[in-house]
């Protein structure tokens, strides 16, 4: 007896080793090597046939390019639905990609706020959850719910109807989570108190409130803080969404840069557990298609310095915004002067004394052009001498768009590419790769970046997001 039970004992301080062996060589691996937490996401624009209904195949396997794991199904033209049920769940299902379905409120129903052509329920979000919770159970890679805009319909969508919704759909599938979309501004304390326990997570679109851009993304940590701390009283997170795609009523659509800067941000949060995940915005999943309508983005090259300010926007005297740089003398040069290109979408018909560009050297100003002097195309600054303005060699140089006086609609998009200097030189002079400037603005309504234009961007973006979500 003695000698049987020695062997069981060590055989199991053996299984004991091995156990511990392998828990060792896990927190021996390299953290690259460690999966990245959360989820990681894409919404609507997916590959469609000729005949306008989704290719499931093609969309299913440009998401697992992107390393995507999860994958928001828009329903909204009259051919979704049975796209969704019919192809598009069971190529998921096969391929173990999650899936959500993703509604529209009625301020977005097709053919307008009746909902009478959103099919097949209409305005019946109760029997939407119950038949999305009835998809759940065939398909179990469905798992959650959304509704577009929720904080602009909470007259339909007040607490009692989306607990009723939520509560509908759960009895059928009790796994099946709602998702509602709601922007930064929206997400009080009060929101949150009040529609918690009707919510699972909360998909929030980034777009630097209250100011409407995908241009400025120096807000997004702050925002992300100050949601995440009003959602943690509650326990719940959010869905950080990135506009990869155009957002409705904006000047400058989203670059590589931009989508890449932003995903980067919601993945780190998403690791630390701050957030649930990330999800892209209408990133779209059909190769080789270009951002729209930014063809002129630079003078050479495909990026250059791009100033907003957006329609309906207000500002005021003394805002501005600006890119900064260091110019320092070449080696054994004793002079500087500088050449700016410069462009804007004012015609000479516009309204002098308000919007103007400006260069600042070492503090002091040394040229400037109303956004109205010109017409719409590339111009050059005469040649500046700025060597008064450099100190011991360098000085920092400014370039701004200024607002002389205040406006409360009077938008511009200006530009300024191929800063040419000579006896002296600065970092990236012509904006086509990113570093070398720092940007600042005073007042939000006025906006600047580096802006870049991509003839293939969706496959660009595709791209850059892949290396995000697979690292």
């Amino acid at each position: 007896m003695t000698t049987s039970l020695s062997s069981r004992q060590a055989a199991r301080w053996s299984v004991v080793a091995l156990l511990l062996a392998f828990v060792g060589s896990l927190l021996a691996l390299p953290a690259e090597a460690v999966p990245a937490q959360g989820i990681r996401a894409s919404y609507a624009n997916p590959v469609r046939k000729a005949d306008g209904h989704v290719d499931a195949k093609a969309t299913v396997d440009r998401l697992r390019a992107m390393n995507a794991d999860t994958y928001a199904f828009l329903v909204n033209k009259s051919t979704d639905w049975a796209d969704l049920e019919q192809e598009f769940l069971p190529a998921a299902q096969a391929s173990g990609l999650a899936v959500w379905v993703y509604l529209v409120p009625p301020t977005e129903c097709p053919g307008g706020t009746s909902c009478a052509e959103y099919l097949p329920y209409k305005k019946d979000y109760v029997a939407w959850g119950q038949a999305i919770a009835r998809l759940s159970v065939r398909y179990p890679v469905l798992k959650a719910w959304a509704m577009d805009d929720f904080n602009a319909n909470t007259s339909t969508f007040n607490t009692t109807y989306t607990a009723k919704m939520r509560n509908a759909a759960r009895a059928i599938q009790p796994s099946l989570d709602f998702y509602p979309v709601v922007y930064a501004n929206a997400v009080t304390q009060s929101f949150v108190d009040s529609y918690a326990a009707g919510i699972d997570s909360l998909i929030l679109p980034f777009r630097d409130d209250p100011y409407r851009n995908t241009l400025w993304t120096g807000s997004l940590r702050s925002q992300l803080d100050q949601v995440v701390a009003r959602l943690a009283s509650k326990s719940r997170k959010a869905i950080l969404m990135v506009y990869a795609s155009t957002l409705s009523r904006t000047t400058i659509t989203p670059d590589v840069e931009y989508v890449r800067t932003v995903t980067a941000v919601g993945l780190e949060y998403a690791a630390a557990g701050k957030l649930a995940g990330v999800i892209q915005y209408a990133l779209s999943l059909t190769p080789g298609r270009a951002q729209s309508g930014d063809e002129r983005v630079a003078h050479t090259g495909n990026s250059a310095l791009v100033f907003t300010v957006h329609p309906d926007n207000a500002t005021t005297a003394g805002d501005y915004a600006a890119a900064s740089a260091t110019v320092r003398l070449d080696a054994g040069s004793t002079s500087c002067r500088m050449v700016v290109w410069h462009t804007d979408d004012r015609p000479a018909t516009s309204p002098l004394g308000y919007h103007a560009k400006q260069a600042i050297v070492g503090g002091t100003q040394v040229w400037e052009r109303d956004v109205a002097s010109e017409g719409t195309e590339w111009y050059t600054s005469s040649p500046i001498d700025i060597t008064p303005r450099l100190s011991g060699g360098s000085a920092t140089l400014t370039l701004r768009l200024y607002e002389k006086k205040a406006v409360t609609s009077y938008s511009v998009t200006a530009r300024m590419d191929d800063i040419s200097l000579t006896g002296c030189h600065v970092a990236n002079p012509g904006f086509e790769a990113d570093g070398g400037w720092t940007y600042g603005r005073k007042g939000g309504d006025v906006l600047t970046g580096r802006h870049t234009y991509d003839p293939v961007y969706s496959t660009s973006v595709h791209s850059a997001v892949g290396s995000l979500y697979g690292g």
